[in-house]
């Protein structure tokens, strides 16, 4: 049996493979197709993102973006905690909240998109498709870890009678949190690629969504393919430190690490 450091150095290898054949991949489209319209060549990109990484308005736009989706992330966090709780905790309220849930998951993002710019503002619209995606997509990994919980548990809180209160918060809520926290990185990920993506749709002025826009405007292909690539490295890194979240309940679950 492989030790967890053979097993990392393993896992470090296979990434940077995939990243090499990743780059090769680029290599080998930008000289088929030979026009930087289309594909820029990799060393043209490379400088591009130099230049982005040396721009205040890079980082004016990245740092409005990234506040968007903390913003977008932590209330669709909050309230999938709160309706989830609700939902484990009274069968009737989570059948009266399901069919909001399918809403939001059917809803297509782009149309949403379109109406919220008529509603509001271009800063505000992408905040809450992200927060529309989000949301459910926590909620069901809160509803899924509830149901992983040993029934045995409520069992023994409905025969001691304990409090709707305390079973929320020093029962369920406890154990459900670890799982959800082991994936937040992801979610968190995913909240940045969809804030980006409405971005682009509404043109949000002072956002990396508005930078990518005006590169297409602007047939500037390989600043847009910079802009990718460093969402795709501040992407990585932010849901490898989101990642580190399962922590923070080890102490209230009395479970190391989680479940």
């Amino acid at each position: 049996m492989k030790s967890k450091f053979e097993v990392k150095k393993l896992n470090i290898f296979f990434s940077l493979l995939a990243v090499a054949a990743m780059i090769a991949a680029w290599v080998v489209a930008y000289y088929s197709v030979r026009n930087d319209y289309v594909v820029p060549s990799f060393p043209d990109a490379l400088q591009e993102v130099w230049a982005q990484l040396c721009s205040a308005e890079f980082w004016a736009a990245f740092g409005n973006t990234l506040g968007r989706s903390l913003a977008a992330w932590l209330l669709a966090f909050v309230l999938a905690v709160a309706f989830a709780a609700l939902s484990a905790a009274s069968g009737p309220f989570r059948r009266f909240f399901a069919p909001f849930i399918s809403v939001m998951r059917t809803v297509p993002t782009m149309a949403i998109t379109l109406m919220l710019l008529i509603w509001t503002k271009p800063a505000v619209a992408p905040v809450i498709v992200a927060f529309m995606m989000i949301f459910p997509l926590t909620y069901a990994q809160l509803i899924a870890a509830y149901e992983g919980i040993d029934p045995q548990i409520s069992e023994m809180a409905a025969i001691y009678k304990v409090s709707l209160r305390d079973r929320l918060f020093r029962v369920l809520i406890p154990m459900m949190l670890p799982d959800v926290l082991s994936q937040a990185g992801a979610n968190f990920s995913l909240t940045l690629k969809v804030m980006i993506s409405a971005e682009v749709l509404a043109s949000t002025f002072r956002s990396v969504g508005g930078l990518i826009h005006t590169a297409a405007v602007e047939l500037a292909t390989a600043r847009m393919f910079a802009l990718v690539l460093l969402m795709l490295l501040f992407g990585g890194l932010l849901e490898f430190a989101f990642g580190k979240l399962r922590l923070v309940t080890s102490r209230w679950s009395g479970v190391k690490g989680g479940r």
